[in-house]
């Protein structure tokens, strides 16, 4: 288990490291949980902000701390910045019923 629902509730993003190391977050916009590897595609730096946080203030996009790059948070695409049209690369997630986020099953 990556997550629970229930840890969104305070905080609408997270960071994890899944089992091969990599980082990864999920972040929970308008009811939609969606995961992405940890990497802005401009400079490949984390895309963490300073507080911890991958949402811009607003809560509507991803934001690259780095750089200030936004991410549509359904398909990681850049709308705005110096990667405009790249896209961050998904990690395939899953909901059980309990509410666990899990990698999902290739």
């Amino acid at each position: 288990m990556l997550a629970h629902l229930h840890d969104f509730d305070a905080a609408p993003s997270r960071g994890v490291t899944l089992p091969d190391g990599r980082n990864v977050f999920i972040v929970r916009v308008h009811g939609q949980i969606s995961a992405f590897v940890n990497l802005c595609p401009h400079q490949q730096v984390p895309l963490n902000l300073p507080e911890g946080s991958f949402l811009e203030a607003g809560g509507e996009l991803i934001q690259c701390g780095m750089h200030g790059a936004l991410f549509l948070p359904e398909s990681g695409e850049c709308v705005f910045g110096p990667c405009q049209g790249c896209f961050l690369e998904p990690v395939a997630v899953s909901i059980d019923a309990e509410g666990n986020i899990h990698l999902a099953r290739e």
